[in-house]
């Protein structure tokens, strides 16, 4: 899923394809780097999902993240660390020890380039050129176990490396007060050999924003994902709104999100603020919480803008 870099972003329920204007650009949306003079950032995040809290089911995600990127308006670097561990459905009723959970272990890390051109007034198209290495490793563990105890038995996995190349492309058109904003994620879908299982596959990913500016200090933004992407719950397309509010050196956000694909739609809403603790030095956390532990997560970051 996208919401797995940038506390600003995901301080706004991840609407931030319209948006980025800072150096989580290299991920959220490259095209956005030309409103950018020089921003460094320095990202961590975790979210957990624990999809159904009925015991006779073990269904639940951890992932952790790791963030770091340099943009300039023509140029960016970046590199993340995105570690994911799933466990999937248990078969028949989940209390006797003869029944299994599948384990899922993937670890990446993607070392990118961002170059950008512009094409006329308020039109740019940017492209992240990518070395992604991932470790994949494929378990099992009992169905009576507690969801964390799966999730700890699923850290110790072994599995093999693999490097590929992936590509990221982005497009912002801006006109006044409104800009949209286009992203294709994972173009390549690079996979990852796994001893004794099939490939795991880094989905593509594609995802369309709208931000509205009506005053200076406020920006009001909807994402939307254009494709459906598989987890371990079900399929997943979501749909996100948030907003950010300027308060001098104090900025606050809020937002929330949606999976368009689930039976029972849960709201995930996300709250963020930002401190200015020296000029252009930002301390950024968020806060994101949904029904039933669904998508709970924090964020801290340290990002320099100029």
């Amino acid at each position: 899923m996208f919401e797995t870099v940038g506390v600003r972003a995901l301080g706004m329920g991840g609407a931030f394809v319209a948006v980025a204007d800072d150096a989580t650009a290299n991920y959220w949306n490259p095209a956005g780097l030309p409103d950018v003079f020089f921003s460094a950032v320095l990202d961590v995040q975790r979210i957990d999902t624990r999809l159904d809290p009925d015991p006779t089911r073990r269904v639940g995600t951890s992932n952790l993240t790791t963030f770091a990127s340099l943009a300039t308006p023509s140029l960016g670097l970046s590199y993340y660390r995105l570690r994911s561990w799933q466990v999937d459905r248990v078969t028949g009723n989940g209390i006797a020890e003869d029944n299994t959970a599948a384990l899922t272990s993937l670890v990446t890390h993607h070392a990118g380039i961002t170059m950008v051109q512009p094409f006329g007034p308020g039109l740019t198209v940017a492209t992240v050129v990518k070395a992604v290495r991932g470790t994949s490793a494929l378990g099992s563990g009992s169905g009576a176990a507690p969801i964390r105890a799966l999730l700890d038995q699923t850290s110790g996995l072994m599995g093999r490396s693999t490097t590929s190349f992936d590509l990221d492309v982005g497009v912002m058109f801006g006109v006044g007060p409104v800009k949209v904003g286009l992203v294709g994620r994972n173009l390549r879908e690079p996979e990852f050999d796994v001893t004794d299982g099939p490939a795991v596959r880094l989905r593509r990913q594609v995802r369309a924003g709208l931000a509205v500016r009506p005053t200076e200090s406020l920006v009001v933004a909807v994402d939307i994902d254009l494709d459906t992407t598989p987890a371990p719950a079900g399929p997943r397309r979501a749909i996100a709104v948030g907003a950010e509010q300027w308060l001098g050196w104090i900025v606050v956000r809020a937002g929330g999100r949606v999976n368009m694909k689930d039976d029972d739609p849960e709201l995930v809403g996300a709250l963020g603020v930002s401190v200015e603790m020296l000029s252009g030095v930002w301390l950024d956390g968020q806060a994101t919480g949904g029904r039933d532990d669904g998508d709970r997560g924090w964020g801290i970051s340290t990002r320099v803008g100029l």
